[in-house]
């Protein structure tokens, strides 16, 4: 469950940052429509809230929300060094973390 959250976290962190439109141009193709940009932003904001209930479930309130904002941190991170680096890495690893992070949760 917590590389679900992790994978959920680097989903919001990336919404965030497709809704500004230097980095929607760095990535994408053009600038953002103001309801593109809205709908990334909600989007990123239940991610996060999801992302926070998956963590407070498996490991209890007080240190559910410490690790999920550990998982923030870090996915934020792991954005800034792909934008930086590898710009066209962004979006697969959007769609490869919570595949990926879903099928952990089933098999385990």
């Amino acid at each position: 469950m917590l590389v679900l959250s992790f994978a959920l976290c680097y989903l919001a962190m990336t919404g965030l940052a497709l809704a500004m439109s230097r980095q929607h141009k760095l990535v994408l193709t053009g600038a953002p429509s103001e309801s593109r940009s809205r709908l990334l932003r909600i989007g990123a904001v239940l991610a996060m809230i999801l992302a926070l209930a998956l963590t407070i479930t498996e490991l209890g309130g007080e240190i559910g929300g410490v690790i999920w904002l550990l998982q923030l941190m870090l996915a934020g991170l792991l954005l800034v060094v792909l934008l930086a680096w590898k710009a066209r890495w962004v979006v697969p690893l959007v769609a490869l973390l919570p595949v990926g992070g879903g099928l952990l949760a089933l098999v385990g």
